[in-house]
């Protein structure tokens, strides 16, 4: 079996041809703060403000944004999903009420998620 050799284009085009956009530290640090400040699910018009505003720094799509912000949130609830496995795997070990590694918030936190 012989290994065909696909070709990524990184270019930070999104344009036709199956190539991937690849943000600019510029974008990307104007996404993230987007998103920390507090815009999770930007709507239609949104997109197109923040493409308008991103396009200064390269080339870049609405689809793009909306993949962005899509992604981010789902890279985000996965991270949490992982420390609340953490937490409810550490109470399932030492499940007393105070629990020596936990503050009583987060034991509150995996009691709601997992018990």
């Amino acid at each position: 079996m012989t290994s065909v050799p696909v070709r990524v284009t990184t270019s930070g085009g999104g344009g036709g041809g199956g190539s991937r956009w690849c943000p600019t530290p510029e974008q990307v640090m104007m996404l993230e703060g987007m998103y920390r400040g507090g815009l999770k699910t930007p709507t239609a018009t949104q997109i197109q403000q923040i493409t308008a505003r991103l396009s200064v720094y390269g080339k870049i799509q609405g689809k793009n944004v909306f993949y962005w912000f899509q992604n981010h949130k789902a890279r985000d609830r996965q991270k949490l999903r992982k420390k609340l496995m953490v937490l409810y795997q550490q109470h399932r070990l030492y499940p007393t009420h105070h629990h020596p590694f936990l503050p009583l918030h987060q034991v509150a936190i995996v009691q709601h998620f997992f018990l």
